[in-house]
């Protein structure tokens, strides 16, 4: 099956060449949790700040200190090894004190504060990530570059999964389908192949409606989300109000990361049927191994923002929730080129 991975750009202006990620400090990233530890408990939580460091790689490091197994340290989300990083790791201590932090002495890892709480940090508690982020060798001038991120901002971006997501060269969407096709693989690779197979489905979707113009509109038979959280409906006939709160960013088209639902939505399934077209089999094959349709919005706009010029290089800052990238917003301001490092920010 011929996969492609070159999603079209929604925004018209012309784009500069830039490179980010020459340096682990040209991308930081700084994550924020719904929660603070309470200060007693069984599970430590470390917050952290980490430099050009893998966090699963870090995850064992910190086990392997504190003498606990693997599977007793946890965190919300994966963060870029070629980055600054900022985020919290929860260390499982039943009945035990606190590890030796002398001890410590891992690579360009500080810690920031250790605290403990009543809960593990499960996977995925997380409300999003603060970016801050240098374009080094851009071709455009600094004022054009800032009136283009000023349009981005008020418009949004489409809200595209990273490559990322996919693995190298679009490998895990690749085994997700001979997965799905009767392959075997590892159980614990499965859900990560599966997952990739729903979100190149969805980008496919996005971008059909990137070209069509409508992305960041409602039509006729859309689910519109709201932009606070995951809740929407079903728009068969979007109201004037419901097209108006559109323009204001409070809601947003979504399509569908495929899955067996309980609800029929005509005019949608009908319409996401023809652009899947060729990958019917691929759904189908979802629905026998019981995996639930979700809904994710079309459209995210980049919040908090900030663009300055260090050096004369941009540098712009944003806040995204989880489960969005940050390549997917610098993709509409600049064709770019990346150092080393995976950027995942779950």
């Amino acid at each position: 099956m011929n996969l492609k991975f070159d999603w079209p750009r929604a925004h018209r202006f012309d784009i500069t060449e830039g490179r980010i990620k020459q340096l682990p400090e040209d991308f930081v990233v700084i994550e924020r949790l719904p929660e603070e530890p309470c200060g007693e408990g069984e599970h430590l939580w470390l917050k952290v700040r980490k430099t050009g460091q893998n966090t699963q790689w870090l995850a064992k490091q910190l086990a392997r200190w504190a003498n606990v197994k693997p599977r007793d340290v946890s965190f919300a989300g994966l963060k870029d090894r070629q980055a600054v990083t900022e985020q919290t790791f929860s260390v499982h201590l039943p009945g035990k004190t606190d590890p030796d932090f002398s001890t410590l002495n891992i690579p360009n890892v500080e810690i920031l504060s250790a605290t403990r709480h009543s809960r593990k940090l499960k996977t995925g508690q997380l409300i999003g990530n603060r970016f801050v982020i240098r374009i080094r060798d851009s071709q455009l001038p600094a004022n054009l570059l800032e009136q283009n991120w000023q349009q981005i901002t008020e418009a949004g971006v489409p809200n595209y999964f990273g490559a990322q997501r996919f693995g190298m060269g679009g490998q895990n969407v690749e085994k997700g389908i001979q997965l799905l096709n009767g392959a075997r693989f590892p159980r614990h690779l499965e859900s990560l192949f599966l997952s990739s197979v729903r979100s190149y489905l969805f980008n496919l979707l996005l971008a059909e409606r990137v070209k069509a113009g409508t992305w960041n509109t409602l039509i006729p038979g859309d689910f519109a989300q709201f932009t606070e959280g995951k809740a929407g409906f079903y728009c068969e006939h979007p109201s004037a109000d419901d097209t108006e709160r559109c323009v204001q960013g409070r809601l947003s088209p979504s399509g569908s990361l495929p899955g067996l639902s309980k609800d029929e939505f005509t005019a949608l399934d009908d319409r996401e049927g023809t652009v899947l077209e060729s990958f019917q089999t691929v759904i189908e094959a979802l629905h026998a191994k019981k995996v639930s349709r979700h809904f994710r919005k079309f459209r995210v706009i980049p919040e908090q923002p900030h663009f300055e010029v260090i050096d004369g290089d941009p540098v712009i800052s944003f806040f995204l929730p989880a489960g969005c990238f940050a390549t997917s917003v610098i993709a509409e301001l600049c064709q770019l080129t990346e150092g080393d490092g995976t950027e995942c920010h779950e």
